[in-house]
């Protein structure tokens, strides 16, 4: 295996609120149910705040820049996040997660925002195995949840098989040092240690970012073969499947 930090850097990847009486009440009365969610009263949470340290557009430009068209495995995609920034710049994803209530609110937005079967689908995984059907999407991206998964390798090769030629992988983790926002230490790992993980499970080319993106490490993978070393200062986005 490689570790080719420059190969692959533009390759293609409730805030709660909480409200108080402001009156007393004299006499207790039933309060009101929250209204389910529905296309028409699903409000997205506010992003500003997380974009200002997330830096999608940074991701995205790492990732390959150009995303459109392309069919990108949100692997744990939360709130969303970064499925509906994928969708901004023209992605077509999969979001996955283990939680239920995430996909309803995703299936919610998406809704919401008349978007197609073919733009946004839900699907529920799990920490063990993300239901990746053969070559099935052109990339995949991880944010913020390596460090849950039990079996790394396992889950890293049904990851690999899921993904077409060459392969792309992208994971976004906090760095293995004490930063103004993020996990305790205890649930972070360090990016040679997640690189070397990678290459276990069939990947060729693996490399890191550190200081791209503030307090995380921007991870990124591939499979490469017939790559000559004077190749191995082209544009990334070649490698791509033809769409």
């Amino acid at each position: 295996m490689r570790y080719t930090p420059f190969f692959l850097a533009s390759l293609l990847l409730a805030a709660c609120s909480s409200e108080t009486p402001t009156a007393t009440i004299p006499e207790p009365t039933t309060p009101a149910q929250p209204e389910a969610t529905t296309p028409s009263t699903y409000q997205a949470p506010n992003t500003a705040e997380r974009d200002s340290w997330q830096k999608p557009q940074e991701v995205f430009l790492l990732m390959g820049n150009d995303l459109r068209n392309r069919t990108i495995a949100d692997l744990a995609a939360g709130d969303g996040y970064f499925t509906f920034k994928l969708i901004e710049v023209g992605a077509n994803v999969i979001a996955i997660s283990d939680d239920p209530a995430q996909l309803a609110a995703i299936e919610a937005r998406k809704k919401e925002m008349k978007l197609s079967d073919e733009r946004l689908r839900t699907r529920l995984g799990s920490a063990s195995d993300p239901m990746l059907a053969p070559n099935e999407v052109d990339a995949c991206l991880l944010v913020h949840s390596y460090t849950r998964i039990p079996d790394k390798k396992g889950y890293l090769v049904k990851v690999y098989e899921g993904t077409k030629m060459p392969k792309p992988l992208f994971l976004l983790e906090w760095l293995n040092t004490e930063t103004p926002i993020g996990p305790p230490m205890t649930d972070r790992m360090s990016s040679e240690r997640i690189m070397d993980d990678i290459g276990l499970a069939g990947y060729t080319d693996v490399g890191t970012y550190s200081a791209k993106i503030p307090h995380q490490a921007f991870i990124f993978a591939s499979h490469q073969t017939g790559i000559a070393d004077d190749q191995q200062g082209m544009d990334p986005s070649q490698l791509l499947p033809t769409q």
